[in-house]
């Protein structure tokens, strides 16, 4: 059956919105199991961070329905595909199918997230399709019906309807919100390494992934509160994977832990991240860190998931 529903505050339609997609770290992530699906049982500690790409979707024809008329750009030329392959194409199909719409949309992709790093970029910019597409089309889908959409593209796309700090358990799509992470200086760190998830996952000894205790949200909620003073439980399993194999990202999350609340691999990586108290040390921090071919961000909490920056020409 598809969907069609109007926005119950603004049913008229804009022709045009760019939507920021943030990158998400890892704060935690613990893998409990493979699944008969194919896909891992995870729990994990999500938040998003201020290093974002951009979506730009142009409704440039509403049509009649039947399938999209959809083109794609990406900039800079070369850092994602620019055809079906793109999670972003897909997100924009599965939009209008499952609303029964149709029309020419035009996207524009500028990446900023790198690929290969564990940052979540790909699963963001889907995510930032369908809120554009939400708001272009005047569908008015809810949060839950949007992030049942994005868990049908990939698992961690549902968090980022809404990020912000978020456990997400089973594969990755069962979301329960925490308490906001507003404080921490956030560093982030891209190696020139590069590393396929699925190559990660495939890499672990599921004996010995039982190991650490269920996160319980009472203490989590309690060392958030002091966040990023104090100490901080979170591990990162697949780091027993990558670690061993890479000493030169092995030596980078080291030194980062040195002074760092925490200091991480960024889900399967290889991006890795860490969290000070203060501007001073973070820089310190990047300094002794980045090598030649690396690439570092300075970012914050971002507290939220895809968000409107702009709809323009509204009819």
């Amino acid at each position: 059956m598809h969907e069609r529903r109007s926005h119950p505050e603004d049913t008229s339609a804009c022709r045009a919105v760019v939507v920021a997609a943030p990158a998400k770290v890892n704060l935690h992530l613990e893998v409990l199991r493979a699944r008969a699906d194919g896909y891992h049982e995870i729990e994990t500690i999500l938040q998003t961070v201020s290093l974002c790409d951009e979506v730009r979707v142009e409704l440039r024809d509403r049509g009649a329905g039947g399938p999209p008329r959809i083109s794609l750009s990406v900039e800079p030329f070369g850092a994602a595909p620019e055809s079906p392959l793109n999670l972003v194409w897909r997100a924009a199909e599965l939009f209008c199918r499952t609303c029964g719409l149709g029309g020419d949309l035009g996207l524009k992709l500028t990446k900023r997230i790198p690929t290969e790093a564990g940052l979540g970029g790909g699963s963001s910019d889907a995510a930032a399709v369908l809120v554009a597409c939400n708001r272009l089309y005047g569908t008015g889908l809810s949060l839950e019906r949007l992030e049942e959409l994005g868990a049908e593209l990939g698992s961690d796309v549902p968090f980022f309807i809404r990020g912000g700090t978020q456990v997400a358990r089973g594969r990755g799509t069962d979301l329960q919100a925490l308490p906001a992470i507003t404080k921490g200086k956030f560093l982030i760190v891209k190696p020139d390494i590069a590393l396929r998830t699925s190559d990660v996952y495939a890499g672990l000894n599921m004996g010995l992934t039982l190991r650490s205790p269920k996160v319980n949200i009472r203490t989590v909620e309690a060392l958030i509160a002091r966040f990023p003073t104090g100490s901080w439980f979170g591990a990162n399993r697949l780091e027993d994977v990558v670690l061993p194999t890479q000493p030169a990202l092995q030596r980078l999350v080291q030194s980062l832990r040195e002074n760092a609340t925490v200091a991480l691999m960024c889900g399967s990586g290889s991006a890795v991240f860490a969290v000070y108290g203060d501007e001073r040390r973070r820089e310190l921090a990047r300094q002794e860190a980045v090598q030649p071919g690396w690439y570092a961000w300075d970012v914050d909490p971002w507290p939220g998931g895809a968000r409107v920056r702009d709809d323009t020409d509204r009819e």
